[in-house]
């Protein structure tokens, strides 16, 4: 069953199309991933999706109704929530009291602080940053900063985890942690998860579906198997006789 679907959607800037009649779907307890080089008009989608931006044309649907245009406090209360590729914690709050925030404006309504505080300590420790639950957000590690950024998200209640690169700039070991992570989440909190990752093995392995976009426009869905073996993302993005596969991280 789709929980989101994209509908020929189009965003100019100007006399720039980020994105150029764009549809696919996403079906509800998947984990659907986008791959696409800078510029392909990833974060734009996302944005989209989240209301930090609209649409020139075309139409979101989220659990069957239309939210394309609407503010982003509402779609985050009708479950969609997303992480940014630059993460910017409260830097001089803990760790908890920045999910905690989350929590209180998120989907569930008249969230009290002590419900609150039990919850974020739940996501904390699902997410593994419990050790970390009273230290200031400035405090942790780049991976640590982007495993709150996932509890941030999680605090809002959301039935549609949006993650864009989560794994960038992570070590190998820390991308396997996170990918681990991902997954654990999902099953734990019944979500359906659409995910940006440049680094496409990792994007390979979660992905139940994976949409490639390439200069504004969709050229490809399928499998893993089925982008590695698809001609048109050979040619755009490893080059025409390039048979290198999904495998490597670009």
């Amino acid at each position: 069953m789709t929980l989101l679907a994209i509908n020929a959607l189009c965003k100019n800037f100007g006399g720039l199309k980020a994105l150029s009649d764009v549809s696919f779907a996403v079906e509800r307890g998947s984990i659907h991933g986008l791959m696409g080089a800078n510029g392909a008009g990833k974060t734009t989608l996302f944005s989209i999706i989240a209301g930090n931006a609209k649409p020139t044309s075309g139409r979101v649907f989220f659990d069957g109704d239309p939210i394309q245009g609407r503010r982003p406090d509402t779609i985050c209360r009708l479950g969609i929530a997303r992480t940014f590729q630059i993460v910017r914690p409260f830097p001089g709050l803990s760790v908890r009291r920045n999910v905690e925030t989350a929590i209180l404006y998120g989907r569930q309504e008249h969230v009290g602080t002590a419900d609150a505080e039990r919850e974020a300590d739940r996501i904390l420790a699902e997410i593994g940053l419990a050790d970390a639950a009273d230290k200031p957000a400035s405090t942790l590690t780049l991976s640590g900063r982007k495993r709150l950024e996932v509890a941030r998200a999680l605090g809002t209640g959301p039935k549609l985890l949006m993650l864009d690169e989560v794994m960038a700039g992570l070590t190998p070991t820390e991308v396997t942690e996170m990918m681990q992570t991902i997954r654990r989440v999902k099953e734990a909190n019944d979500l359906t998860v659409l995910i940006i990752e440049h680094v496409v093995s990792a994007l390979s392995d979660l992905s139940d579906r994976i949409t490639v976009l390439h200069h504004g426009v969709k050229i490809a869905e399928g499998t893993a198997r089925e982008i590695a073996e698809n001609k048109d993302v050979q040619s755009a993005y490893f080059g025409e006789d390039d048979d290198a596969g999904l495998d490597d991280d670009v």
